[in-house]
């Protein structure tokens, strides 16, 4: 289920973030949610081996934010008094849970804002084929992480790549694998570039101080339907809860617009 959420001021100031605002926004959900949910979200998960999901994602915010400067040269971006995003997850219950609070809790913070949800919109889930094209709402990633010499190395991969596919569809089986809990085997899901740009698409984010790399523009997404549709969902690749991996269809009539 997927939703359209707005927050609003309470007290008539703008909204300013930082730029790489992702950890500022996962942290007005995870206020906006029961504590009880945020506590198991955070702390247990959905659990498949070794691996635990949270089984939702972000977009960025709609808006777009107007860069000011402050702090000892540090850019921040000034919203106005709103900010958007859309908010998804394959778990009904999790998107019930931050809705009924949404309603019954008046007041939020991010920053120094204190901000109300002054609308929710429930969105129709698209029409899932065989192939699909797909526009990125937060960027992409996918990545594997290597001992070497002792020390911790990530490495993030290109939609170039030949793991970069393969990756992300282990990844959606997983998925798949919790949210029907065994009921769906699974078929094969691909992915590959389609209006895209090593130099235009490629996105750095730092969340918790910690630069995270990803990839936005327009994917061809082909295989099973049920594969497709829990990516749809859940996120796209890796670090969904951090704000990465959402999407929505692209059609061509589109291709005039900026597919960033």
């Amino acid at each position: 289920m997927r939703i359209k959420i707005v927050y609003e001021t309470l007290d008539g100031k703008d909204i300013i973030l930082p730029c790489h605002y992702n950890y500022a926004i996962q942290g007005l959900i995870y206020q906006t949610f029961s504590p009880e949910i945020a506590k198991w979200l955070h702390d247990v998960g959905f659990l498949l081996g070794k691996r635990k999901f949270k089984l939702f994602t972000f977009s960025r915010i709609l808006e777009k934010g107007k860069i000011i400067v402050k702090d000892n040269d540090n850019k921040y971006l000034n919203f106005g008094r709103k900010i958007t995003f859309y908010f998804s997850s394959p778990i009904d219950d999790i998107v019930g849970n931050l809705g009924e609070r949404s309603f019954r809790e008046r007041e939020f913070s991010i920053g120094k804002n204190k901000v109300y949800i002054s609308q929710l919109e429930i969105l129709l889930p698209p029409k899932i084929e065989e192939k699909v094209y797909i526009k990125m709402l937060s960027p992409l990633t996918i990545y594997s992480t290597f001992l070497k010499n002792g020390s911790r190395i990530v490495h993030f991969y290109r939609p170039y790549e030949n793991e970069f596919s393969k990756l992300i569809e282990e990844n959606a089986k997983k998925k798949l694998k919790i949210v029907h809990q065994n009921s769906h085997d699974g078929g094969s899901l691909s992915i590959k570039p389609y209006k895209f740009s090593l130099e235009k698409n490629r996105k750095v984010v730092i969340f918790k101080n910690t630069p995270i790399e990803g990839w936005t523009g327009v994917f061809e997404l082909s295989g099973d339907p049920a594969l497709i549709a829990i990516t749809y969902e859940a996120g796209l690749g890796n670090k969904n809860s951090e704000g990465f991996g959402m999407w929505e269809i692209w059609r061509e009539k589109e291709e005039s617009k900026d597919a960033d």
